[in-house]
């Protein structure tokens, strides 16, 4: 009985010590672009932008685009 719990007391110190410690959320900038075309999104993606949203007016010309990379 005595073995059995020392076992379980090394097992789990090995489990607590092997545990990794989480990873930080990531931290974002944003960008908006208004009056945004094809054009600059796709010079902003080149950059390491990402396109998250976008609101197309009539012109074909998006009125506001939001893009996010990481710090």
């Amino acid at each position: 009985m005595r073995i059995l719990l020392i076992v379980c007391l090394i097992l789990a110190l090995l489990t607590i010590g092997a545990s990794k410690p989480s990873a930080p959320a990531s931290a974002w900038e944003y960008k908006f672009e208004y009056k945004c075309t094809e054009k600059k999104a796709n010079e902003l993606a080149a950059n390491g932008w990402e396109l998250v949203a976008m609101s197309e007016g009539s012109t074909g010309i998006f009125s506001v685009c939001a893009f996010k990379r990481p710090k």
